[in-house]
């Protein structure tokens, strides 16, 4: 497969993620731990959408005109629903990493929405260290996977079935790959 962007707009993109894994690593040893939990959930919304770009224009659903994307709930489920169906070189994607970032979400999303609550209250600081316990290693295991399938992806050739989301939730394209 061809690459979507010219050689130097990736060279920029693998700066800035070292530098975003450099920022949340320094937040977690320094025991920031809000903060390398919103680095976690940024990281894991940035990736999702770009292994979901390498296959959008094949979706049968409309543009989506805005710039904003699904949630991530539901990209991950699309994003499983191609694995599972083993679409081009997404087979090769471990779907059970994608339900661990899946509950972590669930997770992070409930403890941020419900944070100013009695459920939280005097243990937000112990619940935001667990997520980035759990959400830093998670992060790496899914740049390791995202480089193994890219390696892949550029290798392979284009699917010759269509994408299988005849079921998706989403009655537009689940992101805006324009603005990637």
């Amino acid at each position: 497969m061809i690459a979507k962007e010219e050689y130097s707009i990736r060279l920029k993109m693998a700066e800035m993620h070292e530098e975003f894994i450099e920022r949340m690593s320094e937040a977690y040893d320094n025991q920031y731990y809000v903060e390398a939990v919103w680095y976690c959930y940024a990281i894991f919304e940035q990736r999702i959408s770009r292994l979901i770009a390498k296959y959008i224009d094949q979706c049968n659903r409309p543009d989506r005109k805005d710039d904003k994307s699904a949630a991530i709930s539901t990209r991950i489920s699309c994003l499983q629903t191609v694995i599972q169906k083993n679409y081009g070189v997404y087979g090769s994607i471990d779907v059970a990493l994608l339900d661990r970032i899946l509950k972590w979400c669930k997770n992070r999303n409930e403890l941020v929405h419900g944070l100013i609550s009695l459920k939280h209250y005097k243990k937000y600081d112990e619940e935001f260290k667990k997520l980035a316990e759990i959400g830093v290693p998670l992060v790496f295991e899914l740049y390791d996977v995202c480089s193994d399938f890219r390696n892949r992806w550029y290798k392979s050739d284009e699917p010759s079935v269509p994408l299988p989301v005849e079921k998706c939730r989403c009655k537009q394209k689940c992101i805006n790959a324009a603005n990637l």
